[in-house]
């Protein structure tokens, strides 16, 4: 159950954050939010799918590490999870962005402020990253996780203007993933959403353009490279069965 608390100085001055990545931090996960900067980050080792967020129906970018809830694959038998890249939405944590509302003049404004998750078994006083300086201020690994969730905050403001042109273009088209477990029992994963290759070849040199000019056209082709990986998945899969 997550506690999302205001980070201040005063209260949480001796808390340090555990960074090891694995199961018993909070890494049992089977997708992790991405953002189309990261594509060709994630493409190298992680399938990338679209989905509809539950909530709000509208499309999101998920970097895939199995097929079950709470399934990582890419955790190894210790439990231990190993990355090249490691998205934004994971570097973040156990912190999250929020938002402030001040008054200037009696003129409510809004404003970004830190949040953090107490109940994160990251959390401690003990062990990794001080959060604070033994006098207030704030620490490197603050400053840096401050970076991320600006950037998290403005990816995630720009991702409607990558996904309009792909749905005005048709280039998204549902699909799921199937495979068949030790049992011979078959199994089918829905929900998911990627490019159409056969739309995306037809495009018009202008709309292409159109697309290249805007940065979109490399996310797009990263997003149809990455599916390569998923043989990979599937093979961690069968090799745990």
């Amino acid at each position: 159950m997550a506690n999302h608390v205001l980070l201040d100085n005063i209260s949480h001055k001796d808390l340090k954050v555990n960074v090891s990545r694995g199961e018993k931090w909070g890494d049992a996960i089977s997708c992790t939010t991405i953002f189309p900067n990261e594509f060709t980050k994630v493409q190298a080792s992680q399938p990338i799918v679209f989905r509809k967020h539950p909530h709000t129906g509208q499309f999101e970018a998920l970097a895939l590490f199995g097929f079950e809830n709470n399934e990582n694959l890419l955790l190894d038998k210790q439990g231990n999870l190993t990355l090249s890249y490691l998205p934004l939405s994971i570097q973040r944590q156990p912190f999250l962005i929020g938002q402030q509302t001040q008054y200037s003049q009696g003129v409510p404004e809004q404003s970004l402020v830190v949040h953090i998750d107490l109940d994160s078994p990251r959390i401690n006083k003990e062990q990794g990253e001080a959060i604070f300086l033994e006098h207030g201020g704030n620490s490197d690994y603050l400053n840096h996780i401050a970076q991320v969730l600006n950037t998290l905050h403005s990816e995630s403001q720009a991702l409607p203007a990558f996904f309009e042109p792909l749905l005005a273009l048709n280039l998204i088209e549902a699909f799921s993933i199937e495979y068949q477990q030790k049992n011979a029992e078959k199994v089918t994963v829905g929900g998911f959403y990627t490019i159409n290759q056969n739309t995306l070849n037809s495009l018009t040199p202008e709309q292409l353009q159109n697309l290249q000019q805007s940065g979109y056209l490399q996310a797009i082709y990263m997003v149809i490279a990455s599916l390569e990986q998923i043989p990979m998945l599937l093979s961690k899969k069968w090799a745990q069965q």
